[in-house]
């Protein structure tokens, strides 16, 4: 059977991926019911073939990015990007000298799970974030002025974000910041192994720091200038999680999506 691709071409649709898409169906509509739910079906028994006509099929949303290893991990960049039905992700490799990704997993919940970042309290960053003798912090701290007590700021809702926490944003470029202010914070948040891009906030880059549940965002207008620059205390920043709303949405969409295969199946 040959379906048309949401990305505008042909693909192919076999069996296997008709029976696959209905479980992850299956897998969205539990996420409608527990919007804490995190899973999706595996792709075993799938063919490198029907692989790639699912990244085809399940298109291409307005989120992506990449995820290195972590410190002391060996493996390769993973790539991600959420399909066209908020809470269904696609995660995988990336083709050499090309884009897209070349399918390991898919995980249908508010965020793919290798990007949820729990808030962990950090002394460490209650005191500045670097350490007392690192030659940058000798360097800058006669420059500052407000850095120290964002980062007590970010420290405190981090210890204190809980089971319920909300999350909290600190508006940096809302604030009077030195240029030594900004080196400080740049280097305290630049360990992060997670960047993301999401479409659908204009140019939106959400990053990772080395604290966890400690993300930068930063909006940017066509020129690239800084229209925002915030930390984010969150175990995912609101541009990228998808809403409960997006998700009931998506399910809808997606069973209409299911029934034009399976008339073209039957």
């Amino acid at each position: 059977m040959t379906g048309r691709s949401l990305e505008g071409g042909t693909e192919p649709v076999t069996r296997p991926v008709f029976h696959f898409l209905e479980r992850l169906g299956a897998a969205l509509e539990r996420t409608t019911l527990n919007p804490t739910h995190l899973g999706g079906p595996d792709l075993d028994g799938l063919s490198s073939e029907d692989r790639r006509s699912l990244v085809a099929l399940l298109g291409e949303g307005e989120i992506s990015g990449m995820i290195k290893p972590g410190p002391g991990e060996t493996g390769e960049v993973r790539y991600l990007r959420e399909s066209v039905y908020p809470g269904i992700w696609l995660l995988g490799s990336r083709p050499e000298g090309g884009e897209g990704v070349v399918l390991s997993s898919i995980e249908v919940g508010r965020a793919p799970g290798i990007l949820l970042s729990p808030p962990e309290p950090s002394s460490f960053l209650a005191s500045g974030g670097l350490a007392p003798d690192d030659p940058a912090a000798v360097r800058l701290r006669p420059q500052l002025m407000n850095a120290l007590p964002l980062m007590e700021e970010a420290a405190h809702h981090l210890a204190t974000f809980g089971p319920i926490g909300k999350n909290h944003r600190i508006f940096l470029n809302k604030l009077p910041l030195s240029e030594g202010d900004a080196e400080w914070i740049d280097r305290v948040c630049s360990q992060g192994r997670i960047s993301l891009v999401s479409k659908g906030y204009g140019d939106c880059q959400v990053l990772s720091t080395g604290f966890s549940g400690l993300w930068r965002v930063l909006y940017k207008n066509p020129e690239g200038i800084p229209l925002l620059d915030a930390l984010s205390v969150a175990d995912i920043p609101d541009e990228i999680a998808a809403t409960p709303e997006d998700i009931r949405q998506a399910l809808e969409d997606y069973r209409d999506f299911l029934e034009w295969i399976a008339r073209d199946l039957s």
